[in-house]
């Protein structure tokens, strides 16, 4: 004899719940992991980066040809990705979710920005690869650590604005236009942040 389900009056029971709200102690541990997930790729970046150019000479072409070519194949992949939510690293896949319900279409929106903004950026840097004159790529040690902690308080500056605004949301309605004043929060902040580093760096040279 077959058998009939049960008809669920509140909504399509073959569909699952793509998320759930998160209490304040889980949202609390979820952003410390994003944080501390996010600071750790950065740092190990940076000092592959310093190890290769010391052990290897490196051009400033061959610098802006391979960070171009990482950017474009990150843009690459978020255009085909799309709207999901899959990572590679766990910890940013449910940050995704969580922030996909959320936001709404305004995540989407960010998404594409995103993955745009590092393609034009990928084409800038391969345009200067080619029209800007080569020289050895080097670091000074008292530069690279005004650079990196320069940009390790700009990336956590930029997470805290994120945070804030995101989950201190009620609403999509709460986040509307949040892309683009995120991108002019970004470019003002790294404006400043630049003059403050380029300013150390003189001041340490002279």
């Amino acid at each position: 004899m077959r058998h009939l389900t049960p008809l669920n009056l509140k909504g399509n029971p073959s569909k699952e719940k793509v998320g759930k709200q998160l209490d304040p102690k889980e949202l609390s541990n979820m952003r410390l992991k994003q944080v501390a997930v996010t600071n750790g790729i950065f740092l190990i970046a940076f000092i592959i980066l310093f190890v290769v150019t010391s052990v290897f000479t490196i051009t400033t072409s061959q610098f802006n040809i391979v960070l171009g070519a990482v950017l474009l194949l990150q843009s690459i992949y978020g255009l085909i990705k799309g709207e999901t939510t899959k990572s590679l690293i766990p910890i940013f896949e449910r940050v995704a979710n969580y922030e996909k319900q959320k936001m709404g279409r305004e995540w989407n929106k960010q998404q594409k920005v995103n993955n745009i903004s590092r393609l034009i950026l990928s084409f800038f840097l391969f345009f200067q690869a080619y029209s800007l004159t080569d020289n050895i790529f080097e670091f000074d040690y008292m530069i690279m650590f005004i650079m990196t902690f320069f940009i390790l308080v700009l990336i956590n500056i930029s997470l805290i604005y994120h945070f804030r605004k995101v989950d201190r949301s009620t609403s999509e309605a709460d986040l509307k236009g949040y892309t683009r004043d995120s991108y002019f929060f970004g470019i003002v902040l790294a404006i400043v942040f630049l003059f403050l580093m380029v300013g150390m760096i003189v001041f340490y040279l002279f």
